[in-house]
């Protein structure tokens, strides 16, 4: 295992503020902090130096009183002496309150190779090339750390997402690498639901749906019942069997001239077809 040569080492206790002290849009959609001056000098003054190194000094950022940390750059020495800016998200990742104690130590970390996100909002992703806007934004974040949440803009819109997995490591460097990006369903997704076809609303396509089909034909049978049982002439003699089936008959063309429809009768090898009529 490889020591740290302690010249090389920076420690140092800072009091937190978060960056809406400052209106600042560069912090906000960032993870680098703002150090005072005498951090700039004590790091130039390390062995490795501070304006020659290829990659760009990171630090983990820890607060004291709960041990929870994450990883951060440094965009800036402008602050007063003694205190140090935090992007406001990770302000609020660190549970601090204005003013808390934070201990700042200089780290390397592994370039990445992957990392997993989730979007908070589903309009992220229906944005065009939601990839594309990802990796611009991502040379405002000198690392990434699971569990981290960063600041995407796009179109003057803020997008919140999360880090949920990094590779190699759970802390990488983004600078510098090719990182592939993938994509969990963002946490307002929800699942459309399943609807089962009902035929008690009208179609949206080109079917209809005929209410007068579902009706029983009550005319129908009425006109049916006319023609069962015994059937009687006005002089009172049975009628016979030959002239019940010439009453048939009629009635049959009866029903089929109200019931006319000319698409169903057209010319079949030019002739016509026609209604043969029964006289009794």
């Amino acid at each position: 295992m490889r020591r740290t040569n302690p010249l090389d080492i920076f420690i140092e206790v800072y009091k937190a503020f978060p960056s809406s002290f400052l209106d600042r849009d560069d912090i906000e959609h960032s993870n680098s902090i703002i150090l005072p001056p005498s951090a700039l000098q004590k790091l130039t003054g390390l062995q490795k130096g501070f304006g020659g190194r290829s990659n760009p000094v990171l630090f983990r950022i820890l607060n004291i009183q709960l041990n929870v940390y994450t990883h951060c750059g440094v965009l800036d020495f402008t602050a007063e002496e003694g205190t140090c800016y935090v992007p406001t998200n990770m302000f609020n990742r660190l549970y601090l309150v204005e003013g808390q104690d934070v201990n700042l130590r200089n780290i390397n970390l592994d370039k990445g190779k992957y990392i997993k996100i989730q979007p908070h909002l589903t309009a992220f992703i229906e944005n065009p090339k939601p990839k594309t806007i990802l990796e611009n934004n991502l040379r405002n974040y000198f690392c990434l750390t699971e569990g981290d949440t960063i600041l995407v803009n796009f179109n003057k819109k803020d997008y919140k997402i999360d880090i949920v997995e990094c590779k190699p490591k759970k802390a990488i460097c983004t600078v510098n690498c090719d990182i592939e990006v993938d994509f969990a369903p963002p946490k307002d997704y929800k699942e459309p639901e399943k609807t089962t076809p009902s035929f008690t609303h009208k179609s949206s396509g080109n079917i209809n749906f005929d209410s007068k089909e579902k009706k029983p034909n009550n005319e129908k049978k009425i006109e049916d019942s006319k023609f069962k049982g015994r059937h009687f002439r006005i002089d009172g003699k049975q009628i016979t069997e030959t002239q019940i089936n010439k009453i048939e008959a009629k009635q049959k063309i009866k029903d089929a001239e109200e019931n006319y429809d000319p698409r169903l009768n057209r010319l079949v090898s030019k002739t016509r077809n026609k209604f043969h009529y029964v006289e009794i």
